[in-house]
């Protein structure tokens, strides 16, 4: 009776994971990630024109998206690999913010890298690409 009891337990407790982890995201951390993505080619056109107060208001907006809805995400779901990097590209993001700021091309260039790189870095470990060419959080 006992081992049939705990192989249920085991079964709902699978079951549920199962369930937990094709959830889809809430729809702010979709909007937040699709904003991010649009910011993050926004940025390469402001960077090649050299305009350093839209590179500011860019990293802002990545800013505001990191410590929002995205951190929320992954705080709520325990996702601490996403969190970390999350974190990093926050930091990526004031780094950006400041470089543009202090109007330091060189400065950008290197914010620009690590925080494509930190994005980069998540994707592959977080999301898979579906047949429809669209994506899902893994």
């Amino acid at each position: 009776m006992r081992e049939s009891v705990g192989l249920v337990l085991a079964a709902t407790a699978i079951f549920g994971l199962a369930v937990m982890a094709a959830e889809k995201p809430p729809d702010s951390f979709q909007q937040a990630m699709k904003s991010n993505g649009a910011t993050v080619q926004k940025i390469g056109k402001d960077a090649d024109a050299k305009d350093y107060d839209a590179i500011a208001a860019d990293a802002a907006t990545l800013k505001s998206n990191f410590m929002g809805p995205i951190a929320k995400y992954f705080t709520d779901t325990k996702g601490d690999d996403g969190l970390a990097k999350c974190k990093t590209a926050l930091t990526a993001s004031e780094s950006l913010e400041k470089a543009a700021k202090a109007k330091d091309e060189m400065a950008v260039a290197d914010a620009r890298k690590a925080l494509t790189g930190t994005c980069g870095g998540c994707h592959m470990a977080h999301r898979e690409k579906m047949p429809d060419g669209s994506f899902e959080i893994k």
